[in-house]
């Protein structure tokens, strides 16, 4: 994080407190993009208490109310690593508590239940937890009025001063933790450089194997480039020189070469104008399919994709079965030490994401450092208990609580190294699982949660390539790379909400499979039009005008 950016949050915080007439709580984290992550100050004094009425009274972290019992819904966010058998084993869990000072009680999905469907029970079931962790909630604003969680404002700038801070940073990130009526109301997942961190997923070539047929990484700038490039090794080495797991591409692949805004997954998206649209139905959707058909025909692409999956894609680029692909940085991380353990004369690096031949590009795989989860309190948890329970929340987007949400206990999981940057110790970069398993043991930010993901950790957990590659694919497309997303945070009203999940349901299950029909050649894109009217006549014209008018509240908050 750049000290401009730190200036302007500890001024935040000065001003949250004036305003509150709070002068207590941590500051918002500091550090610096492509590693420091270093306190800009000490917390305060532990030792909170309780004021002579009762009530609670914040005097900092560890708070001393162990007595004080905090149930919280983690969703999938934070599941115990798979090593322990519960929270009560986790290194994670257990020193949260001694850090927070207050006694947590976890509450997880059943083991086999989707996270939505999950969540949709507890939601119907009996009492609620008093923290409720789970994707942004496109209903908070009919949960308030129900009276299901709290309204967050009156309390969020006492309570929440290091939270409140960090919101201010960037419109975005207050906007996405509002309703449309503005009332803040959850702690959400960001992570620290906004959109280098959200794009992390691009397309990647064995350097070895085009130096082999004569191509250069750096000429292969365009379609037609692409074009030569997978005949070339296709003539060359036979197979599928063009391989990748279905979960790495189906949202977007390379489409923004084509004009088009997806792949396989349903995918709404902001155009130029602020006008919502679905990819699948645009022009320049079919000429990327039509393309896709061509490389598969071709046999350019690995016939067996629908069903790939991170685990069997790792094994091709060991075994040198494929020499292009389209996956993320921590799975270049991966590829690159398989190929120097096993000495493949492997040598993965990160492709320009191709342009049209006249140099055009719509988008990228990106977005602006916003997640999709946020955790709310629920009316379950008393009126009074809330200072407590916003502090515990507050603690993450603390100086201390930064660090210690993405690197676990200084002393313990890391220390300081030379250079004031966090550094793993041994207990996590020896882990004989790899080093990302051994920091989803210690940390609470590695996927998703209610933090702000550090640059730093992901500088620790992946390869100099890897992040060279995240350099490419975010820094040449930077202008493309999240403006297009339809952005987390949206709210819909009740009726909104449920004919949205009626319409787009059926829609999605359609459009989802047509394309990958599309793609194999099951399907003709000769029926492409007729492909359309079908969209059009499942309900397109009211999804889109349900989704444009949340976007447009979005944008008046």
């Amino acid at each position: 994080m750049s000290k401009r950016i730190l200036a302007s949050l500890l001024s935040m915080v000065m001003v949250g407190a004036v305003l509150s007439g709070c002068s207590n709580g941590g500051n918002a984290p500091a550090s610096s993009q492509g590693g420091s992550a270093a306190p800009a100050s000490s917390a305060a004094a532990s030792g909170s208490q309780a004021a002579s009425d009762g009530g609670f009274v914040f005097n900092g972290y560890p708070m001393g109310q162990e007595d004080q019992v905090i149930t919280w819904y983690g969703g999938p966010s934070y599941n115990p690593n798979a090593a322990y058998a519960s929270a009560d084993d986790s290194p994670f869990h257990t020193i949260l508590q001694e850090m927070l000072g207050v006694t947590i009680e976890w509450q997880f999905p059943t083991a086999g239940t989707e996270a939505t469907q999950a969540f949709n029970l507890m939601m119907a079931g009996g009492t609620l937890p008093d923290v409720i962790n789970h994707t942004l909630i496109k209903d908070a604003g009919r949960y308030i009025d129900e009276g299901t969680i709290y309204d967050l404002t009156p309390y969020i700038q006492e309570h929440a001063p290091a939270y409140y801070a960090w919101l201010q940073t960037d419109t975005a990130y207050d906007k996405a933790m509002k309703t449309d009526s503005g009332q803040y109301y959850g702690f959400g997942f960001f992570r620290e450089d906004g959109g280098w961190n959200d794009t992390y997923l691009g397309p990647v070539a064995d350097a070895a194997a085009l130096e082999e047929v004569g191509l250069k990484p750096d000429d292969i700038k365009t379609v037609s480039d692409w074009d030569n490039m997978l005949k070339v090794l296709k003539d060359a080495k036979g197979g599928a020189p063009l391989s990748f797991a279905k979960d790495r591409v189906k949202t977007t692949g390379i489409s923004g070469a084509f004009g088009a805004y997806g792949m396989i997954d349903f995918q709404l998206y902001i155009d130029g104008n602020n006008k919502v649209n679905l990819a699948h139905v645009q022009p320049e959707y079919k000429n990327y399919l039509t393309k896709l058909n061509d490389w598969w025909k071709a046999g350019y692409i690995d016939q067996d994709f629908i069903s790939l999956d991170d685990t069997a894609v790792r094994a091709k680029a060991q075994n040198r079965e494929m020499s292009v692909s389209i996956t993320s940085m921590g799975q270049i991380s991966n590829w690159e030490r398989d190929a120097n353990e096993n000495n493949t004369g492997a040598k993965w690096i990160a492709l320009s994401y191709p342009k049209s031949d006249d140099g055009n590009i719509s988008m990228v795989f990106g977005g602006k450092g916003i997640g999709e989860v946020a955790g709310t309190i629920s009316t379950n948890c008393p009126e009074e208990k809330i200072p407590l329970v916003m502090r515990a929340l507050d603690y993450a987007y603390t100086d201390e609580g930064f660090l210690y949400w993405n690197f676990g206990k200084e002393g313990n999981s890391w220390e300081y190294d030379s250079n004031g940057e966090p550094q793993y110790l041994p207990i996590v970069t020896e882990d004989p699982n790899g080093i990302n398993d051994a920091i989803d043991k210690f940390g609470g930010s590695t996927w998703s949660g209610n933090c702000i993901q550090a640059t730093k950790l992901l500088y620790l957990k992946n390869t100099d390539t890897a992040i060279a590659c995240n350099d490419k694919w975010f820094y040449e497309n930077e202008d493309v790379s999240g403006n297009w997303k339809m952005p987390n945070g949206l709210t819909y009203t009740a009726d909104e909400s449920t004919r949205n999940a009626e319409l787009q349901g059926s829609i999605k299950t359609y459009v989802e499979e047509q394309a990958v029909k599309f793609i194999t050649g099951e399907e003709s894109l000769d029926n492409f039009d007729n492909f359309v009217s079908t969209v059009e006549g499942m309900g397109l014209e009211e999804l889109l005008s349900i989704n444009q008018a949340a976007y447009d509240r979005y944008l008046a908050r």
